[in-house]
């Protein structure tokens, strides 16, 4: 099997088992395990902790340990605690296991980032591969929140945290077969980025501030000011899952420069506005595809900067700070979006304007950061 199609099976198995559980999980503890919303929001909170610390940890581990055995690793174990979640089945255990497996997952996500960095040689490459994998990751999401739904109602939570231990064990075998990459870290515990990368942050995290709106934000908006039901709002967000699937490999083939990074936050500001005048469900569905062109645009060429201008030999380290950034631009997005959201519902443009203004700061950044050629510097 190409390499590139087994990454993506590899994430469309480890996607479809991770959406069955965490489209959930907060619901479930509310709803299921009768926490009160306040312990709801606590385990959010420490779920962001948790991630942070994973970024930066999983950087180190995938330079010292290898990306393959880093990705075996987070995968073994983030099924094993699940697992133990299911068995005991208590609030307390399964928030700890369900935290644990957060911090796992993300490190194995720093790890395959790194890979694709890895095996990709030059910025086309690294689009085809990206794209690649956005489609499998997607395919999973596209249909796992909907099979998580239903088997939640007839069965309740614990057996989707057997199926979220579960399923992705069974790319495992696909993930040890894949040949290790890179040259393992004989460096101490501390880097230093190189410039280049430091300014390519600050526009990503600007970049992620926008992308982050695509969850709470949009939900509560078009739910509390449109009057759309939470069930249409999921079939926008199933439209988007199913666009990346259909579109991002032809959407990939056309991304020949970096500079296309900054039409793609034009176009992001641009649909992000127009949600304050949208009318109806039907201009929703339109304008979703415009939110999601850009999605598509933007992701892949971030992610194959990113692993542009990163030096091969601090690889893992450098994908560790990229995630940690743009992780916290998606957490600072709803945060921020809570506090203009009761203002966005008399006067739209409260938010989606602050939007297109964070679409353009980043788009203007993108430009400069992007001037030249991008060269990737490889050890022989």
């Amino acid at each position: 099997m190409e390499l590139s199609n087994k990454l993506a099976l590899i994430g469309a198995i480890r996607s479809l088992g991770g959406s069955l559980l965490w489209s959930f999980t907060g619901f479930a503890l509310y709803q299921y395990y009768k926490l009160p919303l306040t312990s709801v929001s606590l385990f959010y909170v420490a779920q962001a902790i948790v991630s942070s610390i994973a970024f930066i940890v999983g950087g180190y581990l995938t330079d010292f340990l290898g990306r393959v055995k880093t990705m075996v690793v987070s995968s073994v174990i983030s099924s094993m605690v699940i697992l133990i979640a299911f068995i005991i089945n208590k609030p307390l255990i399964v928030i700890i296991m369900v935290l644990i497996q957060s911090f796992f997952n993300n490190a194995y996500g720093v790890a395959n980032t790194s890979l694709v960095g890895d095996y990709a040689i030059g910025f086309s490459s690294l689009i085809r591969y990206f794209s690649r994998l956005r489609v499998g990751i997607n395919a999973g999401w596209a249909i796992g929140p909907a099979i998580g739904g239903l088997l939640y109602e007839i069965y309740g939570f614990r057996l989707l945290l057997l199926l979220g231990s579960l399923i992705p064990l069974a790319a495992l075998p696909l993930l040890v077969s894949l040949p290790e990459t890179g040259r393992i870290s004989e460096h101490g515990l501390t880097f230093h980025v190189n410039r280049r990368f430091a300014l390519f942050l600050i526009p990503s995290f600007l970049t992620f501030l926008v992308m982050g709106q695509l969850g709470f934000p949009l939900l509560t908006y078009y739910n509390v000011h449109d009057g759309l039901s939470t069930f249409m709002v999921g079939i926008l967000y199933m439209e988007n899952g199913l666009l990346v699937v259909f579109l991002q490999d032809l959407i990939g083939r056309y991304l020949k420069r970096p500079s296309l990074i900054s039409l793609g936050m034009v176009i992001y500001g641009i649909s992000y506005l127009a949600v304050a005048f949208i009318p109806n469900f039907t201009w929703a569905i339109v304008d979703m595809f415009f939110i999601t062109l850009a999605e598509m645009i933007v992701s892949p060429i971030s992610q194959s900067i990113a692993n542009m201008l990163a030096d091969p030999k601090a690889r893992g380290r450098y994908m560790g700070l990229y995630s940690l950034v743009t992780g916290l631009g998606r957490t600072i997005a709803s945060s921020i979006s809570s506090l203009l959201m009761p203002y966005a519902l008399r006067e739209p443009l409260a938010l989606w304007g602050f939007v297109l203004v964070m679409a353009a700061l980043s788009s203007g950044i993108y430009l400069n950061v992007t001037k030249g050629t991008l060269t990737v510097q490889r050890s022989a």
